[in-house]
């Protein structure tokens, strides 16, 4: 009776073993796929294309985010470390390293009750970091993805003012529109402003036609009311749109090629640059280039014949 009762004792003991050291591997187990979804979602959500993250990238780095934190929380390390938990864990830490340092002194106190949950403890500490991180990744592409959406948002507004020849409205909206696809990241953001100021300064320069070439022009011209600053608004959104380099002014270069997309010739141009350069200095301001609009939009007295001698 006794060795059966030893007998039954020994193998409740194997099969405890054995239940432990499979639930030991299932642990081990939910770790492992649990990492591995960690380091997929940093891989996806650091997928970058012309500097922002690719959207189904970023998608699948969500789902993995997701399904390591439910495998961590099955786990029960998934919780961040309390203020006194943390506590805890700096003073094992050190008590651990005095036993290695001086085991004389701390190791008669070191347990194993100690051991394990300095162990628990750190496992937490090591995944609230990996949750962090994981985190603020995700955070980021999604901040520069909407980012990047928001601008181009502006760029479809501003193509669809100028299929409307409002250009105003889409300078306007220029810097603002750079300055987001900049801080989304995005490395293609002048190619999208310059997707803009091309049709504007084909624009702007089918305007400054109307008004310095042909009969069609003057008349067109001498109905436009300079009230509330409408004609003034004009012609400062014309000079921004022929103004490339955003350098204030308008250089010989920046006139002619401007003026050249509509079909101005050399000696047309030469002389729409003496008509606005007020000062002769080959570069026009902001100020001479409305002024020039301002005197041909009011004198009405003017011949209707072309500035420069050609026909309407």
């Amino acid at each position: 009776m006794l060795g059966k009762l030893f007998g039954g004792s020994k193998k409740e003991k194997a099969e405890r073993k054995a239940k432990e050291a499979e639930e030991a591997k299932s642990r081990e187990e939910l770790f492992e796929a649990a990492d591995v979804s960690v380091t997929r979602a940093l891989e996806c959500a650091k997928t970058f294309k012309d500097g922002v993250p690719v959207p189904n990238s970023l998608k699948a780095a969500e789902w993995d985010a997701e399904n390591a934190n439910k495998l961590y929380t099955q786990l029960e390390v998934a919780e961040p470390l309390s203020e006194q938990e943390q506590g805890t864990l700096s003073k094992l830490q050190t008590h651990k390293a005095g036993v290695k340092s001086d085991p004389s002194r701390f190791k008669a106190t070191w347990t194993k009750d100690k051991q394990e949950l300095l162990e628990k403890l750190e496992t937490r500490s090591d995944v609230s970091q990996k949750l962090a991180g994981m985190r603020e990744a995700l955070a980021k592409g999604n901040e520069q993805l909407a980012l990047k959406r928001e601008a181009d948002g502006m760029l479809r507004q501003g193509k669809q003012a100028l299929t409307k020849k409002h250009v105003a409205y889409s300078r306007t909206i220029i810097p603002t529109m750079r300055e987001t696809y900049l801080r989304s990241g995005f490395t293609r953001g002048e190619e999208a402003v310059k997707m803009l100021r091309e049709p504007m300064t084909t624009i702007a320069c089918t305007r400054v036609q109307a008004f310095w070439r042909g009969v069609q022009g003057r008349d067109r011209a001498s109905k436009v009311k300079w009230q509330k600053d409408k004609g003034r608004l004009e012609a400062s959104s014309l000079f921004h749109a022929l103004d490339q380099d955003h350098g204030g002014t308008l250089s010989r270069e920046e006139l002619s090629d401007g003026l050249a997309v509509v079909g101005y010739s050399q000696e047309e141009i030469e002389q729409v640059l003496s008509n606005l350069d007020a000062d002769g200095d080959g570069e026009i301001t902001e100020q001479e280039f409305i002024d020039g609009f301002r005197e041909a939009l009011s004198d009405k007295k003017q011949a209707s014949g072309p500035v420069g001698g050609g026909g309407g």
